[in-house]
C-alpha cells in the first residue's frame, strides 16, 4: 500500500504544474467579474486583428452634429431645434425614394410651437415609413428596486409613425459588446428588430410569404396584410414572434426552405436573420465594422436645406437613420460609446445592430460556458505539460507556438464566422503562467541537480574541502589542489569477508555489503566524519579538525563504539559471523587531489592514514576489535580503554603506543578495573623484561580469561622470550608487526 501511495504522490508531483495552471484557468473562468474584462480584451483584440470591414450599402446615417447647428443657426441643444426642420428632412428623404427612415432621437415632449409637431407628423404620414425611438426610463418602486418604463414620443408623432421602439444596450456592457433585440416580460421588439421586419415586408414580402406558405401553410396569413399603422405593425410583429416561438420545429423547416428556393443571397440572409431573431431573441453581440464614420454619413443640415438631386438620389432604396453624431450632452441623449475601433455615437451603434441583422452577421461565443471551462482546463494542462516535461528553451518555443497557433485559429474563426474563442485567460493568464512555471521548474531542476551532485561529491570529498573548491579554486587547478591539516583517521575491515565472497553470488554479496556499509556509515555521518575510501570490505573515515580537538576525538571514539554495536546487530539480523576490526589514529595529513589530469580523486594521505590502517590490521593479531593510538585518548577520561603497550607497526621505524577501546557492554566497571590493573602489572613486567614474572602474570590472566586476545598474545610472546630470544644491552623490547600479520621480538 505504501508503494502505491508513493507512486501516486510521485505522479501528482510530476503533474503539479499542469494541474495548477489548468485549475487556475478553471477558477478564473467561473469568476463573474472577469466577464466584462474578458469581453473587452478578447473582442477588442479580435477586431483589431481582423481589421475594419465594409458595412452593407443599405444603411445611411444622417448625423446631427455641431456643424449642422452652426449652419442652421440653431441652439447647441438639438432638443430645442424647431421640429419643422425634421419635417423638411422627412420630405427630402421621401423625395429621395428612401425605403425607411428612423429617428434615433427622443420626441416625448411637445414642441414649443404646436405647428411644428403638426408639420412633422404630416410629413411622417405622407412618407408612411418612419420609425421613432422610444425612451426607456428607470423608475424606483422601492429602495434598491427599479422598474423600466417605456416613454413614447408625443401622441401626435407616435400615431403618425409606422412603428416605435427603443434602442437598448445592456448596462453592464458599456454599449460596445451587445444590443437587445427584444425586451421586457412581454417580449417587445427593439428598434433594430422593428426596422428588420419593416425592411423585410418592403423588400422581400413575396419571398417571405412563399417561404411560409411552403413551410407552414395557413399559419402565417397575418403576413398577407401590409401594415400601415403602428397598431397593425405591432400586432404583426407579436404574431410572428408567437408563431416562431410556439413551434420549435418551424425554424429548421423555414431555413431548409430558404436554402432550397432560388432567392438572392442578400435576401436569404435577411430572412434567416428575421426568423432567428423572432424565434429566440433577447440579446446579440455587435459585429462592429470599423471606427466612427464607417457607415455613409450625411450632415443633418444638408437635408434640412434644399438638397441637391445627386444627394437625394444617393438615398434611394436605403434605410436612413437620423441621430446624434456628437455628444451634445443634453439631458436625454445617449452620448458616446467606446467601441473596439474608436468612440462611436448611439446612432452608429443602431446602424451597426441593424446591419448585423440584415446580413445575419453576429458575433457568437464559440463555446458554451461548460465547454469553455473544459477547454480552459485542457488548455492549461497542455501548456503546463510543456512547462513540466520540456527543457526551458523547448518549453518556451512550444508555449509560444501553441499560443500563436491558438491566436491564429481564433482570428480565422472570428473573421470567417464571427466565432469568438476565449483569449484573455488562455493567453494573458495561462500562457505566462506556463512560462513562469517553466522558469521555476528549470531553476528547481538545476537546484536539485546541484544538490544531487553535491551529495554525490560529498560522499567522496569533505564538506569543507568541497566548499573551498567551489568557492576559491578553478576546476582547471583541481589536480594541484591539496592542503595540510590535522585529522583523525578511522579504518575498518570486516573479518571473514574472503570466505564469504567465495561462497556467495556476486549480486547477493553486493546487496549484503551495501547493507553492511549502510550500517557502519551512519555512525560516521552522525558524528561528523567523512567517508574517504571504500575498498571491498574496508572503509576509511576521516575527521578534519583545526588542531588537536578533544571533542572531535571524543566523537570519533563514540562513532567506533557505535559501529561495533551496529555490526553486532547486523550479524544477528543476517545470521552471519562478520566481525569488524577498527583502527584509529590522529595527526597531520594531506587532503588533496591524487591522480592524473584525466582521472583522480580527493583523498587523505600521510603517515596518520597508514598508522590507522596498521592498527586495524593489528586487531587480527591481538584478537581485538577496536585499537587506538594513545594520542587519540589524551585528556578523555570517560572512555574506557586498556593500554596494550608499544608496537612497531609494519614498515615503521618508531613504535606506537596502542590501547584497546572497551565497549560499554563489556564486564562491569569494578571487574574491568581489577582485570585491567592486573593486565597493566603483567605488561609492566613484560616491558621491564622480567620474563618469568610476565609469563606467570599473563598465564593467570589467560586461565581466568581464555578468550582475551591481548593476554594470550603476550603469553605467547613471553614463551618466545623465555626460549632464549633475549634482548641485548638491557634495553626494553617492543613488538614488530609485519605485513604477514606475524609478530616477533625486536631489540630496542
Amino acid at each position: 500500500m505504501s508503494i502505491r501511495i508513493r507512486l501516486v504522490l510521485e505522479g501528482l508531483r510530476r503533474v503539479r504544474a499542469p494541474l495548477l495552471i489548468a485549475l487556475s484557468g478553471l477558477m478564473l473562468g467561473v469568476v463573474p467579474a472577469r466577464t466584462q474584462l474578458e469581453q473587452e480584451f478578447d473582442l477588442g483584440l479580435l477586431y483589431r486583428l481582423r481589421g475594419a470591414e465594409k458595412p452593407p450599402e443599405d444603411i445611411v446615417i444622417v448625423g446631427i452634429d455641431h456643424e449642422s447647428a452652426l449652419r442652421l443657426q440653431t441652439p447647441n441643444d438639438p432638443q430645442s431645434w424647431p421640429r419643422r426642420l425634421n419635417a423638411q428632412v422627412i420630405r427630402n428623404i421621401q423625395a429621395s425614394d428612401a425605403e425607411l427612415l428612423a429617428f434615433n432621437v427622443f420626441f416625448f415632449s411637445p414642441a414649443s410651437d404646436p405647428d411644428d409637431d403638426r408639420d412633422m407628423a404630416d410629413a411622417m404620414r405622407r412618407m408612411g415609413r418612419v420609425v421613432l425611438t422610444d425612451y426607456v426610463k428607470p423608475r424606483q418602486v422601492s429602495e434598491g428596486v427599479y422598474l423600466e418604463s417605456v416613454v413614447h414620443s408625443t401622441d401626435q408623432l407616435a400615431d403618425a409613425a409606422l412603428a416605435t421602439a427603443p434602442f437598448l444596450l445592456p448596462r453592464e456592457d458599456n454599449g460596445i459588446n451587445r444590443f437587445l433585440t427584444f425586451f421586457g416580460e412581454e417580449g417587445q421588439a427593439t428598434l433594430p428588430t422593428r426596422l428588420l421586419l419593416a425592411h423585410a415586408l418592403l423588400k422581400a414580402r413575396d419571398d417571405l410569404l412563399r417561404v411560409f406558405g411552403e413551410a407552414a401553410p395557413g399559419a402565417a396569413d397575418f403576413l398577407k396584410n401590409q401594415p400601415t399603422e403602428r397598431e397593425q405593425f405591432d400586432t404583426l410583429q407579436r404574431e410572428l414572434t408567437a408563431l416562431l416561438q410556439s413551434r420549435s420545429d418551424l425554424l429548421p423547416i423555414l431555413e431548409e426552405t430558404l436554402q432550397q428556393r432560388l432567392i438572392p443571397e442578400k435576401t436569404r440572409l435577411m430572412l434567416r436573420a428575421l426568423f432567428r431573431v423572432h424565434e429566440n431573441g433577447r440579446s446579440r453581440y455587435f459585429n462592429h465594422y470599423g471606427p466612427t464614420r464607417t457607415f455613409p454619413t450625411i450632415p443633418y443640415y444638408k437635408l434640412a436645406e434644399s438638397s441637391s438631386e445627386e444627394l437625394l438620389k444617393s438615398l434611394g432604396g436605403k434605410i436612413v437613420l437620423i441621430g446624434y453624431l456628437e455628444d451634445f450632452q443634453p439631458e436625454y441623449t445617449e452620448g458616446l460609446f467606446n467601441s473596439p475601433y474608436s468612440t462611436v455615437s448611439s446612432v452608429e451603434l443602431a446602424a451597426t445592430a441593424l446591419a448585423n441583422l440584415l446580413e445575419d452577421k453576429s458575433v457568437l461565443p464559440a463555446l458554451t460556458p461548460l465547454k469553455e471551462l473544459i477547454w480552459l482546463f485542457l488548455w492549461g494542462l497542455a501548456l503546463g505539460s510543456c512547462a513540466q516535461l520540456l527543457s526551458i528553451q523547448r518549453a518556451m518555443v512550444f508555449i509560444a507556438a501553441l499560443s500563436g497557433g491558438y491566436l491564429l485559429t481564433a482570428w480565422a474563426l472570428f473573421r470567417a464566422d464571427g466565432l469568438w474563442l476565449p483569449l484573455f485567460i488562455p493567453l494573458i493568464w495561462q500562457a505566462p503562467a506556463a512560462v513562469m512555471s517553466s522558469v521555476l521548474i528549470s531553476h528547481l531542476r538545476r537546484v536539485r541537480r546541484e544538490e544531487k551532485m553535491q551529495s554525490v561529491i560529498e560522499r567522496f570529498i569533505p564538506v569543507d574541502v568541497f566548499s573551498q573548491l567551489t568557492r576559491d579554486e578553478d576546476i582547471k587547478a583541481l589536480p594541484s589542489y591539496g592542503r595540510l591539516t590535522h585529522g583523525i583517521c578511522l579504518a575498518t575491515d570486516a573479518g571473514r569477508y574472503s570466505s564469504l565472497a567465495e561462497t556467495m553470488e556476486p549480486m547477493a554479496l553486493a546487496d549484503l555489503m551495501n547493507d553492511y556499509y549502510r550500517v557502519i556509515f551512519q555512525p560516521v555521518a552522525r558524528h561528523g566524519g567523512w567517508i574517504s575510501d571504500v575498498i571491498g570490505d574496508a572503509m576509511l573515515a576521516i575527521w578534519i579538525t583545526e588542531g588537536d580537538d578533544s571533542e572531535t576525538r571524543r566523537n570519533v571514539l563514540q562513532a567506533a563504539l557505535e559501529i561495533q554495536q551496529a555490526v553486532r546487530r547486523f550479524e544477528q539480523t543476517h545470521g552471519l559471523d562478520f566481525p569488524v576490526r577498527i583502527g584509529i589514529h590522529c595527526g597531520e595529513l594531506r587532503i588533496g587531489y591524487i591522480g592524473t589530469d584525466s582521472r583522480g580523486e580527493i583523498r587523505a594521505v600521510g603517515d596518520t592514514v597508514n598508522i590507522a590502517a596498521r592498527l586495524e590490521a593489528l586487531n587480527k593479531i591481538l584478537g581485538t576489535e577496536i585499537l587506538v593510538s594513545e594520542a587519540v585518548l589524551a585528556d578523555i577520561a570517560e572512555i574506557r580503554a586498556r593500554r596494550l603497550g608499544q608496537f612497531l607497526l609494519a614498515g615503521k621505524t618508531r613504535p606506537v603506543s596502542v590501547a584497546q577501546l572497551i565497549s560499554p557492554s563489556e564486564p562491569e566497571m569494578s571487574r574491568w578495573q581489577e582485570l585491567n590493573a592486573r593486565f597493566q602489572i603483567a605488561l609492566g613486567h613484560f616491558e621491564a623484561e622480567r620474563w618469568p614474572e610476565a609469563y606467570a602474570a599473563f598465564n593467570q590472566l589467560v586461565l581466568q580469561l581464555p578468550d582475551d586476545g591481548p593476554a594470550r598474545f603476550y603469553l605467547k610472546t613471553c614463551e618466545t622470550r623465555l626460549g632464549g630470544a633475549h634482548s641485548a644491552g638491557g634495553r626494553p623490547l617492543g613488538i614488530r608487526i609485519e605485513k604477514s600479520d606475524s609478530a616477533r621480538p625486536l631489540t630496542k
